[in-house]
């Protein structure tokens, strides 16, 4: 089985992340544009979205019988990865918020 990078399988974006923090560790005097956080949170989960879409339309197409089952349940299986990988990043997020509002000034 060949390797397969596991982030770009499940976030392809994520290979955007290491540019970014390579860009903002520099000085700032190349035209570069900086990458937020927030936007990598929302290139995420428009991943995860498109990763669903595609689950839900090869079900459709199952069921229709234009599609076979085994491309079918890897289209549910990357679904259902990249929706738990996302969950577990929340959690950590909330983890690390709730942390910072627990200390004391």
């Amino acid at each position: 089985m060949a390797n397969i990078d596991k982030s770009a399988f499940l976030l392809p974006n994520i290979n955007n992340i290491g540019s970014a923090a390579t860009n903002t560790a520099a000085k700032q005097t190349s035209t570069t544009p900086t990458v937020n956080f927030s936007d990598v949170l929302m290139g995420a989960l428009q991943d995860v979205n498109s990763a669903q879409l595609t689950a839900d339309s090869a079900v459709q197409s199952l069921a229709a019988g234009e599609a076979n089952i085994q491309d079918t349940m890897i289209a549910l299986q990357k679904a259902d990865v990249s929706m738990k990988l996302m969950l577990e990043v929340r959690n950590k997020v909330l983890e690390a918020y709730q942390e910072v509002m627990r200390t004391q000034i």
